[in-house]
């Protein structure tokens, strides 16, 4: 089964035994449907796709994708950073594009871009390329704003073949890669012993706690049965 739909079909039959996420990754879930990263200030991504075997998170910026699709002028708000602790961490699959915002000066760095349609500033803004997410110019340049946004490198060298209008809007909603450990702490554990990584409604104390799913049912930490028993019986009373 490819990952994705196996993704999904985990999800729905952990959303009816009243538990979703990926504790382990910092995954969560909304409703017990949509699998998102939660970052600072009530940020959030959404998990667009998982591959078990290259261990890969895929993930699209949820709060910016409306304004993506009514401008050609990408509007970020938000600098994307993971803690060097983390379970989750960028791949070299991933690259970086950095917005500049209002700035007083042109902008004569080889990499940068001046962007169109921004009608909401007075000045100039661009868009660079370059790898290294630096955002000194925007203090060079007398720039209100520059954020870094992580995107799949394959992307932002296809592109340059879109039309100028729409390029760096595409590139952006084609999101951007994380990798996890299959063997980190607590989820490591519950998945060696064969089951899968989630959260639980407590139904005496309140709350959500960790729980790892098993054949007979979720337990506080591991089990010895396999959960692809049971994965089977509704993959197949689904058919």
């Amino acid at each position: 089964m490819p990952p994705l739909l196996l993704l999904l079909a985990v999800l729905l039959l952990f959303a009816a035994a009243n538990g979703c996420g990926y504790r382990g990754l910092g995954l969560a879930c909304e409703d017990n449907t949509t699998l998102i990263l939660p970052a600072q200030s009530h940020h959030r991504y959404i998990v667009s796709g998982i591959d078990y075997d290259t261990h890969s998170v895929f993930l699209v910026d949820d709060v910016e994708a409306e304004a993506l699709n009514a401008t050609s002028c990408p509007h970020l708000h938000f600098n994307f950073t993971i803690d060097a602790g983390s379970a989750l961490q960028l791949t070299h699959s991933d690259s970086n594009i950095t917005f500049f915002y209002n700035c007083n000066k042109n902008a004569s760095w080889p990499s940068a871009a001046e962007l169109t349609g921004c009608s909401d500033y007075n000045k100039s803004s661009y868009v660079s390329t370059g790898d290294d997410g630096y955002t000194g110019e925007a203090y060079e340049y007398g720039c209100e704003a520059a954020v870094v946004a992580p995107v799949l490198d394959a992307h932002k060298k296809a592109m340059m073949e879109a039309p100028p209008a729409s390029r760096y809007v595409e590139v952006l909603k084609g999101g951007f890669e994380l990798n996890y450990s299959p063997h980190s702490e607590q989820c490591g554990a519950c998945e060696r012993s064969g089951g899968w990584c989630g959260y639980r409604h407590n139904q005496t104390h309140g709350g959500v706690g960790f729980a790892c799913f098993c054949d007979g049912g979720p337990t506080a930490d591991q089990c010895e049965l396999a959960v692809l028993n049971k994965l089977d019986q509704f993959l197949v009373h689904s058919c």
